[in-house]
């Protein structure tokens, strides 16, 4: 009885011209496999209908979109940027003044995120956050993206901020649930969100230290 070595045919089998044909073609079909759900993954990821509607918030002269919005922009827009450690309280303006700003030329690690003060005239006007997505190279500062921004009563200009073109001072938990025609979350500590897909409104309400915030996040993992 003669015994067939089943992986020495299929071996031979590859080595014709049909079988190198049909070997090609198997590869091509992987690699179109993939790249189709590569696109279709990158389209779905930035589809709000899947990935949800961003939550502008708007400072004086700027509207940030977290996820969208430059540090190039906000400098544009006559703002700089600092560092919480770079804030000196000061009794006769009654609020913290940041003498340091951060050299704009200065470049992002990869892949990281960094807390900054968003200041006019040494004065904080908001918090946000910055990020470079880059997973392995650095990048210039003003390339970056704000993936959130925080704007509280005691901010500078915060009579001028707005978010869903409600003021400041009229945001209520009820005057939000209107225009988004949902309800939010509410946490323990008294605190609002709504959620869709990677982005989220937070309404932490008035309080003895810091009054009514507002914070719109782009989320990044």
């Amino acid at each position: 009885m003669k015994i067939i070595n089943q992986e020495e045919v299929r071996k031979a089998e590859e080595q014709t011209p049909e079988g190198k044909k049909k070997k090609m073609l198997s590869k091509i079909g992987t690699l179109v496999f993939f790249a189709v759900l590569f696109i279709a993954f990158y389209f779905l990821d930035r589809n709000h209908v899947f990935s949800g509607e961003p939550y502008p918030i708007r400072v004086a002269n700027i509207t940030v979109i977290p996820g969208e919005t430059t540090v190039q922009e906000i400098l544009q827009a006559g703002y700089e940027l600092s560092d919480s450690e770079h804030g000196e309280w000061m009794n006769d303006v009654g609020g913290f003044y940041y003498s340091e700003v951060i050299d704009p030329a200065a470049e992002a690690d990869p892949h990281s995120y960094y807390n900054l003060i968003m200041v006019k005239e040494g004065t904080a006007c908001a918090r946000v956050t910055i990020y470079n997505k880059e997973e392995w190279k650095s990048k210039p500062l003003p390339e970056c993206l704000v993936s959130k921004i925080e704007v509280a009563a005691f901010h500078k200009e915060s009579d001028q901020a707005s978010v869903l073109d409600i003021p400041l001072s009229e945001v209520t938990k009820e005057a939000i649930s209107e225009q988004l025609g949902a309800e939010p979350e509410i946490l323990d500590s008294g605190r609002c969100i709504w959620k869709k897909g990677k982005y989220s409104l937070t309404l932490d309400p008035d309080d003895s230290t810091t009054g009514r915030m507002i914070i719109s996040e782009y989320v990044l993992n």
